[in-house]
C-alpha cells in the first residue's frame, strides 16, 4: 500500500479537515491552537464512542444467540468484544486528563464561540448509557440482559457465577469479570470528567443550559449493580 493508498483508505483529506475552530483566526495562535486541541480530543472521543457502540452490540448478539450446546462460543466471542470497549473507555479516561492540559485562559477565551454546543447533547455518550443501562430513564442494559440470558441457557444464575468462581464457571465468571472491568473503567471515565468540569467551570452553567457540574454529577452511575451486587454477597459469606 503506497501513502497515497493509506490517506484514501483513512480519507485522510477530509478527516485533517474537520477540525474548524470558531475563535476568530490570527487574534490569537495560542488560543487557536487550542481550540483546535480541544475538538480534536472530542472529535476522537466520539470516534471511539462509535466503536464501542458497535463492539458492545456484537457482544451482546454474540451472548444473545445462547443455545446451550457445548459447541456455542458465544461468550468467548463476547470477551474479545468487551476486552476492546474495556479499553476504548480507558483511552477515553486519558483522554479526558488530556484535556487538563488545556489552559484555563484559552478555554474561557473561547468557550463563549461553543454557543449552545455541550457534551450533554453528544449522541455517543447517550448511546454508551444506554447500552450499559446507565441513562438517566432507568433503563436495562441490553448487554446485561444478553449475559443473563446466556447464563439461563446454560441453567445458570449470576450468583452461582460468582460463588463458583473462575474454577467452577468457566467462561461464565470471565464475562462477568470482563463486565466488572468494563464498569470500573466507565466509572472512572466520568470521575474524571467530572473532576475536569469542576477544574475548568466549577458552578457556571453549561453551554447547554445544563446546571453544568452538578447536572453531571447526579448522572454518574455504576453498571451492571446486581452483578457487583452479587459478587460483594460472595465475599461477604467468605468473611
Amino acid at each position: 500500500m503506497s501513502s497515497s493508498d493509506y490517506a484514501r483508505y483513512l480519507a485522510l483529506d477530509d478527516l485533517l479537515g474537520l477540525q474548524r475552530p470558531l475563535y476568530p483566526a490570527g487574534r490569537d495562535p495560542a488560543v487557536e491552537a487550542a481550540e483546535r486541541f480541544f475538538i480534536v480530543a472530542h472529535q476522537t472521543s466520539e470516534l471511539w464512542l462509535a466503536q464501542a457502540a458497535l463492539d458492545i452490540d456484537a457482544a451482546v448478539d454474540a451472548l444473545a444467540e445462547a443455545d446451550g450446546s457445548p459447541e456455542w462460543d458465544g461468550p468467548e466471542r463476547a470477551l474479545e468484544h468487551l476486552g476492546r470497549v474495556t479499553g476504548m473507555v480507558r483511552v477515553l479516561d486519558e483522554t479526558v486528563r488530556l484535556l487538563e492540559r488545556l489552559p484555563l485562559q484559552h478555554f474561557a477565551a473561547f468557550r463563549r464561540h461553543l454557543g449552545t454546543a455541550s457534551g450533554a447533547q453528544s449522541r455517543g455518550f447517550h448511546a454508551l448509557d444506554d447500552r450499559l443501562g446507565t441513562a438517566s430513564d432507568g433503563g436495562t442494559s441490553p448487554l446485561y440482559s444478553a449475559y443473563l440470558k446466556a447464563l439461563a441457557a446454560g441453567a445458570t444464575r449470576v450468583e452461582e457465577v460468582c460463588e463458583r468462581g473462575a474454577a467452577g464457571a468457566g467462561v461464565h465468571h470471565r464475562v462477568a469479570e470482563a463486565l466488572l472491568d468494563l464498569g470500573y473503567a466507565f466509572w472512572r471515565w466520568k470521575i474524571t470528567h467530572l473532576s475536569l468540569v469542576d477544574r475548568t467551570v466549577g458552578g457556571l452553567r453549561g453551554t447547554g443550559g445544563s446546571t453544568g457540574l452538578s447536572y453531571l454529577a447526579a448522572r454518574v452511575r455504576m453498571p451492571f449493580p446486581e452483578l457487583r451486587a452479587a459478587r460483594e454477597e460472595r465475599h461477604t459469606l467468605q468473611e
